[in-house]
């Protein structure tokens, strides 16, 4: 039976977190161990892990303090011990099917790929069903540029293979705190995956993928309110300008060889010269057509420097 490492951060989950943990220690097929990071939490939450700590050998707690969403999931990746065959990202507020990672195991298995997501069955804060994330219409990009330009995978529903964990954790391979403030975790690991090995989709969805009003990051954020929002951040906070650019300034640093085969990561790496505006210009039709933004605006991005 293959052993999976789960790693769900924690932040101030009190009203859903049972549930969540509930649905992981109750996998069939596998060996689950769990590793938990509490981010801070104000609530009762850490109440809640601690007993869940105290009374399952296999759940293992980390208390914190509180660094956001990426870089406390990327600490508790590295702070994982044991000898694992699999590794998994988990969120506090979902519900997974009893055979979430035994659905995923088994096809990794069968590929040469290293890195598995799938879709998500959207429900309500009561769990009530909204449909699947993604229906049959939608474009699910697996190549690097595309993850560069708009990421579609959600890292609650990733399980990687050890080779993966293995080349991510490596002191020399890590990503900046800063990055992980900008691009966060999921992010990170899709563009590390793609060119460490690949992806795997699953249509399937093996997960309710809880909505409410506190998500971190959520399945119906896109719409003009979310535009409106994330460019005012990105006025008024400068930590949040050039993600895609300072994405792939540390792929290309990180993991240099790797990179070589895909010759538009450095590309999209040089944002801060005349030179390499131009060139992310000369690119604009395709790098365009993953966000569907209008030439002017994206344009306007490259200019700017919030590329």
């Amino acid at each position: 039976m293959s052993k999976v490492a789960v790693m769900l951060s924690a932040y101030n989950g009190e009203k859903f977190i049972k549930e969540q943990i509930d649905s992981i220690l109750n996998q069939t097929g596998v060996d689950v161990e769990l590793f938990i990071r509490d981010d801070g939490s104000k609530d009762s939450t850490l109440e809640i892990l601690s007993a869940y700590a105290e009374d399952n050998d296999n759940v293992k707690l980390f208390i914190e303090g509180n660094v956001g969403v990426g870089n406390s999931f990327m600490n508790l990746l590295y702070s994982v011990e044991g000898d694992h065959d699999y590794y998994s990202f988990a969120d506090q507020d979902d519900i997974w099917e009893e055979d979430k990672l035994a659905a995923a195991v088994a096809m990794l298995e069968q590929s040469d790929k290293v890195l598995y997501a799938s879709n998500q069955e959207c429900v309500d804060k009561y769990g009530n069903s909204l449909g699947l994330r993604y229906g049959r219409d939608s474009q699910i990009h697996l190549d690097p540029i595309a993850i560069l330009e708009k990421n579609t995978l959600a890292g609650c529903t990733m399980v990687f293979k050890r080779s993966l964990y293995e080349a991510i954790t490596d002191k020399k391979s890590r990503p900046s705190e800063e990055l992980l403030r900008n691009r966060i975790h999921d992010v990170w690991l899709a563009m590390t995956a793609s060119i460490n090995g690949g992806i795997i989709y699953d249509e399937r969805s093996f997960m309710k993928y809880r909505q409410h009003e506190n998500n971190v990051v959520g399945a119906y954020e896109d719409g003009l309110a979310k535009k409106i929002k994330e460019k005012t951040k990105k006025v008024f906070k400068k930590k949040f300008r050039n993600g895609r650019s300072a994405l792939a300034k540390e792929i290309l640093e990180k993991f240099p060889e790797q990179a070589k085969n895909f010759p538009l990561i450095k590309v999209c790496a040089d944002i801060n010269t005349l030179g390499g505006k131009h060139r992310i210009m000369k690119n604009n039709k395709l790098l365009r057509s993953y966000t569907k933004e209008s030439y002017f605006g994206f344009l306007m991005k490259v200019t700017l420097g919030y590329f």
